[in-house]
């Protein structure tokens, strides 16, 4: 109380004489102040008393809403310390005057009920004067529009002006709303800012008042709710240090950042386009291999006949060859042999001549007879012989002996003859087979048409357009069909068996000019056409197409060659096949027309249908577009009929067989029938000859030359007979040599005349066909090389149909990867399609990509790295470290300032701030020096992109929004907080008695004192130079103040503000007014019994005396 009275009566006016202080605030439609308001300040101090919720805090945050920037108001901060009521106070509820809350009575919520609910005004001025007669008045207007309660539908305007102004002076300028240029103009001298746009009214604050900075007023500000500072580190940290530039370092670092992480991406993009880029090449690399195959086998198959053709011609030559040798040879065997029996028979003619001149008449005619019966049992036999070989082959075993053998066995052939079925055709197998020889025929020569360049519609069709434009004297192509300018895009692949079922009725449509319909009309009308041809009249200009209903029309879905019939055909596929591609069936109810992807069509509102005679993916079928799906299509068709044609030949030669062998059984049967046993009765022919023979023994046995003469006869016409036999026998061999070397001649010139016809295989081809063959057969002949073609052909068909379908798969995979590729990176691939044709664009691309883009990017990107890593993250890593220095010298004139007033007796306060860090920040640290620390030259993308991957998180949460990465940048970045504060009580030579921090066990009033002395300590450093007597602004606001601390320590933290030279604005609700009577030189006492009507009255304590 001594100390209290010397610091009341120590106290005077003069002491404070050029000091700026609060002299008068007013209040205007404020909160629950209706009206107009006017409470003076006492130049000594102040003190505001009443009950809660009388209006005391409306009144200091009137005061605070003109001295604190919007960025750092904060209402009822008293309250707001001890967690209620902490979001309902705004300046919106000020000017509408909520003043109670109700629940509404539509919604499950609270609602604020206002005094003011429509147009309003509010204001508040603060007038200060320096005691020696200057007044500075500083004023903030607001108005809310309609009935709005959201800060949008405030307008506000700041006024301060270097004399004493009534806030009724404003009334007339923000009655209707805010007339800044009135308010200008009526105070000319003034400063006017207006909505929310305050720099400039603020700066003048400061200029007029002697701030030191906006940091007073944040301090300013917060000293009114000090009450809520507990800690030296909450008090150092939050309001005695300025923000790091920390903060700033890493919200350019996050700007700067932009650069490097573009950079990076880059990177990363090129090199994902690379590896796409790739897998385009590989399938592309496939497609090629697929290609060359199916080109290569295609050019072997074409080669083929003519490859054929040379060959049988030099097999035939060779033939020839040995044919025209074995006829001369044979030529000279036959003259040899033809001279040998002309001497045999001479020969026989003597040994005849001998024998008659013997006198041997009767042995001659004897062994004449002899000579017939011979001959006739060589006749029996022979006919004997061929009949059982006839039997064996129709299936008889062992022909008979005997007579009574042979008529069983003919018994048994009449049986069966009679029993045996009418041999014919068989009616299915003959159609079948011959359907089936022609479907293979009709299959072969579609391929050939394709091959030679035809388009997929049918043959059929095309021929008969090629007849009707030579009979009308125009080219084919002026009569198109709209197949042939028509194709399904790449991409819709998928779809293109379902979309060929609806568009085929115009896709297999000729296209017709107007200029050549009449001469099209005639011809058709006056010649059977043999089948069914729709046509259409084209107009010289068609109509613009219909846009298409949606995006999944299959319209979208089409390619339209660019031609004369293009615009038409467009048109026509606009307004007829508008149909939306839909995946299921479920989804046709929803569109008026649709096909689904398995070819069911929905044409009208109820009208289904689904044409499954032929598969929807059976590209044989096709007729849109490239002949290449078809033509492997009917590749693919032949195999399947060339089978089936093989089976029916297989089981129409079976056939064949069979009914050859029943006839010819028969036949053999039925000779039998017309034959006797004596014609083929050999032991009597044998019988015969023997008989004779012993006749002509008796005959010649008493004469021994007769005997002799008839064995030279017989032994000569043996001889005669064996070289005669022989003589024929060659030339029979001469003539059949001669007959097929007159044969060989005729192939030859066949053969010649091919070869002269067809082109040459190269070398390659012949080599390659000649190995092809070998493999079929090691050694070909002109017999067999006919088969063996056919089977190589078979082979290269089937391996060109495998090449085409691996070629079409590799150009699906391409096409797909192609599309994604354009879709992701459509500037890289600008002047590229999606087809396959495009592969070397795609190629180069990648090379370029190889060879220049990416390592000259990856170089960009490490040297960026390097250097964003050292300019951005070093220089704040140096400024986290440096931090704790720059902190102990700005509690240095704080320190200074603590030791002008005793702490207590005998004690002044001295405080040493201390580095704690934490493991996140110490883990933080340790990532910047990751990034900024080691050996750049050699580093390796990985490694740079490893280091980037740690500055990236960085950056990420720097410039997150995220709570947890806030509450993180709020740990690291504010070095403020890496720092905590001791105090020590100290004597006058500097001697420690007592130290505290923030975490020791101290009272409620021991801490508070604590604080609020280092407060004080910390305004005066803000306000006043270290050699002013005092601050030259000297209010402070201080709302429930000490309501922790006893009188005696709230006496002394009163002394401690008096004796820094500051003007105490004290609010309290009628706690220690006795102990705060001799610091203030006024009570202003508010009260609200209504809630909706506060009141303030002022009494000067020497009226009160």
């Amino acid at each position: 109380m001594e100390r209290a009275m010397t610091a009341q009566h120590n106290w005077n006016e003069e002491s404070a004489v050029g000091q700026w202080r609060l002299a008068e605030v007013q209040l205007a439609n404020w909160g629950t102040f209706d009206g107009l308001h006017r409470m003076p300040m006492a130049r000594k101090g102040q003190l505001i008393t009443g009950p809660s919720g009388s209006g005391k805090s409306s009144l200091l945050d009137g005061i605070a809403a003109v001295l604190t920037p919007d960025k750092w108001l904060r209402f009822n901060l008293a309250a707001q310390g001890a967690g209620s009521r902490a979001d309902q106070r705004s300046l919106v509820s000020y000017v509408r005057g909520a003043w109670t809350r109700t629940t509404d009575e539509f919604e499950d919520r609270v609602i604020s009920t206002y005094l003011r609910p429509r147009p309003t005004w509010s204001g508040i001025l603060l007038r200060y004067s320096d005691g020696a007669g200057n007044a500075v008045s500083a004023c903030r207007l607001f108005f809310a529009r309609g009935t709005g309660t959201t800060r949008a539908d405030l307008s506000d305007a700041c006024v301060i002006t270097r004399s004493a102004v009534d806030l009724s002076a404003f009334g007339e300028f923000v009655g209707n709303g805010i007339d800044v240029r009135r308010l200008q103009s009526a105070w000319p001298d003034a400063v006017v800012t207006s909505n929310g746009k305050h720099t400039a009214f603020y700066a003048r604050l400061r200029s007029l008042l002697k701030f030191g900075s906006d940091a007073a007023l944040h301090l300013l500000h917060k000293t009114q709710s000090a009450k809520n500072l507990d800690s030296l580190d909450q008090l150092f940290r939050d309001f005695m240090l300025d923000e790091p530039k920390t903060f700033a370092l890493a919200k350019n670092a996050v700007e700067q950042f932009d650069e490097l992480r573009r950079a990076h991406d880059h990177v990363v993009e090129l090199r994902k386009q690379a590896e796409h880029l790739t897998g385009l090449a590989a399938a592309a690399e496939r497609f090629e291999r697929a290609d060359r195959r199916a080109t290569d086998a295609a050019r072997l198959a074409a080669m083929l006949g003519a490859w054929q053709s040379r060959e049988a011609l030099r097999l035939a030559r060779l033939d020839h060859a040995v044919a025209e040798e074995a006829v001369a040879r044979l030529a000279g065997q036959a003259l040899a042999a033809a001279a040998e029996s002309e001497a045999a028979a001479s020969i026989l003619r003597a040994a005849q001549q001998r024998e008659s001149g013997l006198g041997a008449g009767d042995v001659i005619q004897l062994r004449a007879r002899i000579d017939e019966a011979e001959s006739s049992a060589s006749g029996v036999d022979r006919r004997w012989r061929q009949l059982a070989e006839q039997l064996a082959e129709v299936g008889v075993e062992g022909a008979p002996q005997a007579a009574d053998e042979y008529e069983q066995l003919r018994l048994a052939a009449r049986h069966e003859i009679d029993e045996s079925p009418t041999t014919g055709h068989d009616d299915d197998l003959h159609p079948a087979y011959f359907q089936s020889k022609r479907n293979l025929a009709e299959l072969d020569a579609q391929i050939d048409h394709l091959r030679r360049g035809g388009s997929n519609v049918p043959l059929g069709l095309q021929q008969l357009r090629g007849r009707i434009a030579a009979a009308i004297g125009i080219p084919e192509k002026a009569l198109p069909f709209a197949a042939e300018l028509m194709d399904v895009q790449a991409e819709f692949a998928g779809w293109a068996g379902a979309i060929e079922r609806v568009v085929r009725p115009l896709a297999l449509t000729m296209l017709v000019r107007d200029d050549d319909l009449a001469a099209v009309l005639s011809h058709t009308e006056k010649t059977h056409l043999n089948g069914r041809l729709v046509f259409e009249a084209v107009p010289g200009r068609a109509p613009s197409p219909s846009p298409a209903a949606s995006s999944r029309s299959l319209v979208n879905r089409l390619t339209v060659a660019e031609s004369d019939f293009g615009a038409w055909v467009s048109h026509r596929l606009s307004e007829s096949f508008d149909y939306a591609c839909v995946e299921s069936a479920d989804e046709l109810a929803r569109e008026r027309r649709a096909v689904t992807i398995n070819g069911q069509v929905k044409s009208g509102d109820r009208r289904y249908e689904k044409d499954d005679r032929s598969r929807v993916d059976d590209r044989s079928e096709w007729v849109l577009g490239d002949n290449d799906a078809k033509l492997e299509g009917l590749l693919a068709r032949r195999q399947a009929v060339a089978a089936e044609f093989d089976e029916w030949t297989r089981r129409m030669d079976a056939f064949e067989k069979q009914r050859t062998a029943t006839q010819r059984r028969q036949a053999v049967l039925g000779a039998l029938l017309r034959q006797d046993w004596a014609d083929f009765d050999r032991a009597a022919a044998t019988r015969t000859v023997a008989a004779l023979n012993a006749e002509l023994d008796e005959l010649t046995r008493d004469n021994s030359e007769l005997k002799a003469a008839t064995e030279q006869v017989r032994d000569a016409e043996r001889e005669f007979k064996r070289l005669a036999d022989h003589a024929a026998d060659v030339e029979q061999r001469r003539r059949s040599a001669a007959t097929t070397l007159a044969v060989l001649g005729t192939e030859i010139e066949r053969l010649q005349a091919e070869v002269a016809d067809s082109q040459a295989p190269s070398d390659g081809d012949s080599t390659e066909l000649a190995e092809r063959y070998r493999r079929v057969q090691r050694s070909l002949t002109r017999e067999s090389i006919a088969t063996v073609g056919q089977k190589v052909l078979t082979e290269l068909f089937g391996q060109e149909r495998a090449a085409k379908s691996d070629a079409g798969l590799a150009r699906s995979e391409f096409v797909e990867g192609a599309t994604q590729f354009k879709t992701r990176w459509p500037a890289a691939s600008a002047d590229l399609s999606a087809d396959v044709d495009d592969r070397r664009g795609y190629l180069a691309v990648l090379e370029n990509i190889r060879a220049h883009r990416l390592p000259e990017h990856v170089e960009d990107f490490k040297r960026l790295l390097r250097d964003k890593s050292r300019e951005l993250i070093g220089h704040l890593r140096s400024e986290i470290l440096d931090a704790p220095a720059a902190v102990v010298e700005r509690v240095e004139p704080v320190n200074a300032s603590l030791l002008r007033s005793p702490f207590d007796v005998g004690r002044f306060l001295q405080i040493e701030p201390k580095v704690r860090r934490g493991p996140m920040v110490r883990q933080f640290m340790d990532d910047l020096k990751t990034i900024v620390d080691g050996s750049w030259g050699d580093e390796s993308l990985e490694a740079a992109e490893e280091r980037f991957g740690t500055l990236a998180e960085l950056m990420t949460r720097f410039g997150s929004s995220e709570g947890a990465d806030r509450v993180w940048r709020e740990q690291c970045l504010d070095t403020r907080r890496h720092m905590t504060f001791l105090a020590h009580e100290v004597d006058e030579n500097g001697f420690r008695h007592a130290s505290y921090d923030s975490g020791a066990a101290m009272s409620g009033g021991q801490q508070q004192k604590l604080v609020v002395f280092c407060l004080a300590a910390a305004l005066r450093y803000q306000l006043a130079d270290a050699d002013d007597a005092h601050p030259a602004y000297g209010t402070v606001v201080l709302d429930e103040a000490f309501d922790k601390a006893d009188a005696q320590y709230t006496r002394m933290a009163l002394d401690v503000f008096v004796e820094f030279g500051f003007h105490l604005v004290l609010a309290t609700p009628n706690k220690l007014l006795q102990t705060i009577e001799p610091y203030v030189g006024a009570v202003t006492a508010v009260s609200n019994p209504t809630r909706q009507a506060s009141h303030a009255s002022t009494a000067v304590f020497e009226e009160l005396e």
